[in-house]
């Protein structure tokens, strides 16, 4: 049985607060949040141009994919 100095956890990589590895996964973090947050708006604005469009009467494409990458 492990104690609690030795859990392992996936924020070891990160060393102390402040250090280069931490800052640079910090920053990494903070950008795929901003990319997550971006990808749903551009989802929700073209939901809704299709509804604005179309009246909500067209069913997509299951095969088209609005997701970009």
């Amino acid at each position: 049985m492990a104690t609690d100095s030795q859990k392992k956890t996936k924020y070891k990589y990160l060393g102390k607060a402040g250090n280069e590895a931490h800052i640079d996964a910090v920053e990494k973090m903070t950008r795929r949040d901003i990319i997550d947050e971006l990808e749903r708006v551009v989802h929700s604005l073209q939901e809704s141009y299709l509804d604005i469009c179309f009246g909500g009467e067209v069913e997509l494409d299951p095969s088209y994919d609005f997701q970009m990458g």
